[in-house]
């Protein structure tokens, strides 16, 4: 029997590789362990690390999250240790940092990667011994939380170039879970879409707004460099230039994600009943992918976002083998 389809709160996630991510999820939400989370930017990793937290024993407790890249190294040591008055000029006052913001609860490090190496020898005592000291103070105060650290970049390779300390990583790395690309996870472009329809639809006073089958191909056939996030955008865009209860056409979808819009316009016919449509515009869509993948089925599966099994299904009925 196939299992239930696992879900998170606020998170769509039916296709086989985020169902993966999210058994780790539910599995690191029963431990206190550190947490990386790694993919590309715009892979939802803040909302994932949110939710973790939500399911912790930590949930009654602050989440914390900050960008490491949006600080210098010297303000994001302030903003994380926190200082003393005086410590440096314009320390008029003394400030709490980050970490004790975050105590009894998580504090996520994200874009972790973005630290340099003086930082992130301050960030590996913290790991190590749980104790805090504030720039230009004298003495460390106990930090009781959860750390979720954050990457769009492969800590390996960054290791290897000397960018990132290994030690660090392996305190970071004891539960490591790698979110998927949209390419990759493609059965949940349409629920997401849909969503942020319905999302944008509500906010901009434009409900009830659907998606041409047409246009869910199109969507389908988009490779989403962006990820969750390009998706998010190019739905709000079409709700922008939509009125409500509007079934939506491929013609309002930008120019990037509508390229695909002609030859699925070939593969339509006049008359004909959609499920004949649809299954030429799959048929061809299983034929491109396979070609971008040099016919390698379990490349190919794993962009599509389907099993092997579901994809050797697929081929069989479009006779591709």
């Amino acid at each position: 029997l196939d299992e239930p389809l696992r879900t998170l709160p606020g998170v769509i996630g039916q296709s086989a590789a985020m169902q993966k991510c999210f058994q780790l999820i539910e599995h690191a939400r029963a431990t206190q362990a550190t947490v990386l989370l790694s993919g590309e930017t715009g892979t939802g990793k803040e909302l994932l690390a949110q939710a973790i937290h939500n399911g912790s024993a930590r949930s009654d407790n602050p989440f914390v999250a900050v960008n490491c890249a949006a600080f210098p190294d010297t303000l994001l040591e302030s903003e994380l240790f926190g200082h003393v008055k005086g410590a440096f000029t314009g320390a008029e006052r003394a400030k709490q940092g980050l970490f004790l913001s975050a105590n009894g609860g998580t504090l996520l490090l994200d874009e972790i990667s973005e630290t340099t190496a003086p930082l992130q020898a301050k960030l590996l005592r913290v790991l190590q011994d749980r104790e805090v000291r504030p720039v230009g103070g004298e003495h460390a105060k106990r930090a009781d939380l959860r750390v979720i650290a954050a990457t769009n970049r492969d800590l390996q390779a960054e290791i290897e170039a000397a960018r990132f300390r290994a030690d660090l990583f392996y305190r970071l790395a004891v539960f490591p879970i790698h979110v998927p690309p949209l390419r990759e996870r493609r059965a949940d472009v349409a629920p997401l879409a849909e969503h942020f329809l319905e999302v944008y639809g509500q906010r901009e006073a434009r409900p009830g707004c659907t998606l041409h089958e047409k246009t869910r191909a199109a969507l389908l056939a988009h490779n989403w460099p962006g990820n969750v996030r390009e998706l998010e955008n190019e739905m709000q865009r079409v709700i922008a230039l939509s009125r409500p209860g509007d079934v939506i056409g491929p013609e309002r979808l930008s120019e990037q994600v509508g390229v695909i819009t002609a030859p699925i316009q070939q593969l339509t016919r006049r008359g004909e009943p959609l499920r004949e449509t649809l299954a030429r515009i799959e048929s061809w869509l299983l034929h491109q992918a396979l070609e971008r993948h040099g016919g390698r089925r379990a490349e190919t599966a794993r962009a599509l976002g389907v099993t092997r099994e579901g994809l050797y299904k697929k081929l069989r009925r479009h006779n591709l083998g």
